[in-house]
């Protein structure tokens, strides 16, 4: 018998199953994804079951055991092992929880689209060539903006609070002189959005409390820097300073950064060597790090220095010229980018902040499509997609190696023309909802919530929620930034009244039982001494493996055993009959 393997002719590992009468493979396909396939002997010719895993070059090594139909994975470079056991029935493979050193709270993170009643549909004329540095996609608390195609650079704004079903017909519009290449709202502002042109202009509009009810083309204001008309490509406004605005400019490649109430470029950062695809604030407010086409992550102190105080580099940071997106991350301790590599992988690469030494890449897969960045800064939860996908891929960024852990990834019904994450007060708590999104497809946004399953909802999940920051009020002016002044972002409970926390309960000491009189005879203490109940102890390699919820309920199940044993007598229903006087054995 003979069968085609695996599609790429890169290494594979086969093992048998039980039975002798079926076989599992481990290979590559043709996009260089690792996959298992399954075999019948009896249908050799194509396999019963195909499972496709993520992008590795690691070879995954099969590992089965027979009696109890377990196969543990692993491979080289992996940071961790995953098992799945083997079933004769659909699904066939069934998945367990993935072990490794380190425990991930998110790790089965669950992706729930909204209900269409929730979204807003028959969305037209969606603009298809909005420049890569830019999403083409904008969101804060009650708005969401999205390119148009048409002459003079069109731009919707929507209230994603007021769903439903777009009405035919033109849709309200801003309009501007030329053609838009990125657009952001102001933090401290819900009503003002910024929009970059590609003849150097940035218009502010104004968005009334209602919404567009026609087209315009009078913007508020326009900032035009009157000594270059060089394209803007990206904008970015400061976290905590009102006023403050990074615009990167394509042809000369610099930085400039506005002080918006004068209005006037304060701050130009010194030239890139070429082309810019993305800049990023430090939460902090203190630096700004850029991501340019040589592959160089550059970090910039603008009050201090125009030149870049450090300079790291890498194949994949924004390597082969396609495009990539840089974000701060873990307390301004790490910073990610995307990018592809020289054969057009798709790459996750951490960086750290203080020395802008590389520490880890990761590939995902060959696409041409360039990764966009949600990124959480509360649970450290990292989300990349692209335009074209249906696959959203989560990681979770630690500070210890590899700093990039996988978890589960969502997979949509259709493809996604672009991600935009809302703020965290937009998050539902009580159904332990961390991180909302809206997606945006060929007509719909539609909203998009991450939640973790727990077994106590009716407690709030502090451990999940710390104190989110206020990124939605300023700390200080624009001239107190620019004089030197800095502070740090205030911070908020998300907390709900009336919802006990978790951690609360967990710290409450348990309620005294009431005291028991027992009466029990020598015979029977000697019979509990012998044949007491023991705990199931769940062997160390295991712990791991078995998920926290499992535990407790296992747990709590021997608890209550446990009770119930020692509430049974040992003694003989005999042992408690009278019998005739010691007397009347005597002559």
């Amino acid at each position: 018998m003979r069968a085609d393997s695996h599609a790429s002719p890169k290494d594979s590992r086969i093992v048998w199953l039980s039975g002798d009468s079926r076989l599992l493979t481990t290979g590559f396909d043709s996009a260089r994804g690792r996959e298992i396939k399954l075999r019948d002997l009896r249908s050799f010719g194509s396999p019963y079951k195909t499972v496709g895993l993520e992008a590795s070059t690691g070879i995954l090594v099969p590992l089965y055991d027979a009696d109890t139909n377990m196969l543990f994975l692993a491979g080289k470079a992996d940071v961790s092992i995953a098992y799945w056991e083997i079933s004769d029935n659909s699904p066939h493979l069934i998945e367990g929880v993935r072990h490794s050193g380190r425990i991930c709270k998110f790790r089965h993170l669950r992706g729930s689209p909204g209900h269409k009643t929730t979204c807003i549909d028959n969305l037209r004329d969606l603009c298809r060539t909005v420049p890569s540095e830019s999403d083409g996609l904008a969101a804060n608390q009650k708005w969401v903006a999205v390119a148009l195609s048409g002459a003079g650079g069109r731009v919707a704004v929507l209230n994603h609070t007021n769903p439903g079903r777009l009405v035919e017909g033109v849709i309200p519009s801003l309009v501007n002189s030329n053609s838009i290449t990125d657009f952001a709202f102001d933090p401290f502002n819900t009503n003002l959005l910024a929009v970059a042109c590609d003849d150097g202009k940035i218009n502010f509009w104004n968005i009334p409390e209602g919404g567009l009810k026609q087209s315009t083309n009078t913007p508020t204001d326009t900032l035009i820097d009157l000594t270059s008309s060089d394209k803007v490509t990206v904008l970015r406004f400061h976290p905590t300073a009102k006023g403050v605005l990074a615009a990167i400019t394509a042809v000369r490649n610099i930085v400039k950064i506005w002080d918006t109430d004068l209005p006037r470029i304060i701050i130009i950062l010194d030239p890139h060597p070429d082309q810019i695809f993305s800049g990023s604030w430090s939460n902090c407010g203190k630096y700004f790090a850029t991501l340019c086409r040589d592959g160089g992550v550059r970090i910039f102190e603008p009050r201090k220095s125009t030149t870049a105080i450090l300079t790291g580099s890498s194949s994949g940071g924004g390597g082969g010229g396609r495009g990539g997106r840089l974000v701060w991350a873990v307390r301004d301790e790490l910073i990610i980018t995307t990018g592809f590599n020289k054969v057009s992988e798709r790459q996750i690469s951490v960086f750290s902040s203080k020395n802008a030494k590389l520490l880890n890449t990761i590939g995902l897969d060959v696409s041409p499509a360039l990764l966009t960045v949600c990124f959480d800064q509360d649970t450290n939860v990292l989300l990349t997609s692209g335009k074209g996908d249906n696959t959203i891929y989560a990681h979770e960024v630690g500070t210890d190696s590899p700093h990039l852990f996988p978890l589960t990834h969502h997979k949509c019904t259709t493809v996604h023309q672009g991600l935009v994450a809302l703020p965290k007060i937009l998050c539902d708590v009580r159904s332990v909802e961390f991180l909302k999104i809206i997606r945006l497809t060929s007509s719909v946004l539609e909203p998009l919530s991450f939640t973790v399953p727990r077994v106590k909802t009716e407690y709030f999940q502090d451990d999940l929620f710390p104190p989110t920051r206020v990124t939605w009020e300023a700390v200080m002016t624009s001239a107190e930034w620019f004089g030197g002044s800095n502070r740090p972002q205030h911070t908020l409970s998300l907390q709900p009244p009336n919802l006990p926390s978790l951690s609360e309960i967990r710290e409450a000491p348990p309620p005294a039982s009431p005291p028991t009189t027992t009466t029990t005879t020598a015979a029977t203490n000697h019979h509990h001494h012998h044949h007491q109940h023991v705990r199931h102890q769940t062997p160390p390699f295991l712990k791991g493996m078995v998920p926290t919820e499992v535990r407790q309920t296992q747990h709590k199940l021997e608890e209550s055993l446990s009770q119930k044993m020692t509430e049974v007598t040992t003694s003989l229903e005999q042992d408690r009959m009278e019998g005739v006087d010691d007397a009347e054995w005597e002559d």
